[in-house]
Order: C-alpha cells, then structure tokens, then sequence
C-alpha cells in the first residue's frame, strides 16, 4: 500500500514539474525613415536584405503619408530584384487622394536574404508631393 502511494506522490509531481516552453518568435524590423519632396515623376528605394542570412520568413512593407495629393494618383510597387537584375512585382497599388493629404500602407511576403525595390511613379493630376514614412523589411526569427 506504501508502494503504491509514493509511486502516485512520485507520479503526480512529476506531472506538475514537466514545464512544456511555450514556442515564441522574435519580429526583428529592419526598416528606413523617409522625407522628401518628389519633384520627379519617378523614385525608387533600394532595400539590401542582408541581416537575414537564415533565410527566415521575410516581409516588406511600407507606411507613407503622401502630402499635397489632391487630385494625385500614385502607384506604388514592391518589387524582388533577380540576380539578372530584371524586377519581378510582388506587389501593386494605386493610391489617388480625394484630400489633401493621403496614407498608403502594404505588405507582401518577400523573399529571404534578396534584393528588393519600392518603386513610386506618379500617374496623373501630381505636382509636386510631399512623401514621408517607413519602408523596409520584417524577419520572423524562431524562438529555439
């Protein structure tokens, strides 16, 4: 009878003691500020992605406020560069302002430890707009 209520103490505090860890993921931001004035009718941002050497799940976005837009359409493209050098679109989206000042936000999945692009190009109805924001990209690192 002792036997078998120390095997049952034993086996309950056992049970209580295994902790199982919880699997989490680090987000780790590699992202740019940006300010100007876009006087031309084409502009692109150039985006390295060399931190993420172990090709983890990568995403690229931006967060643009676009001033002066009334009447303004933009397009705006996330773009992989191949090793080639030829773009591939991963992303497009045309952002015209019904007021004065415009938000334009995306996100796409990426492709790990490449080269990437934003490219903006204004369509019709621009003068010149005042671009400020984030751009850049988003790594999901496992928690191990």
């Amino acid at each position: 009878m002792k036997k078998i209520v120390c095997l049952m103490v034993f086996s309950i505090m056992t049970a209580f003691g295994i902790h199982i860890q919880p699997a989490e993921a680090a987000v780790i931001k590699d992202e740019k500020k940006m300010t100007m004035t876009m006087t031309e009718d084409h502009v692109g941002f150039f985006m390295a992605d060399s931190t993420n050497v172990n090709y983890y799940p990568t995403w690229l976005y931006y967060k643009l406020t676009i001033f002066n837009a009334e009447g303004c359409t933009l397009n705006i493209k996330l773009q992989r560069i191949t090793l080639t050098g030829h773009a591939v679109t991963l992303s497009e989206k045309e952002y015209t302002g019904n007021h004065l000042h415009l938000s334009a936000a995306d996100k796409v999945s990426g492709s790990p430890h490449r080269n990437h692009f934003l490219d903006i190009t204004k369509v019709s109805g621009c003068g010149d707009v005042g671009i400020t924001g984030f751009y850049g990209f988003e790594h999901q690192m496992p928690g191990y």
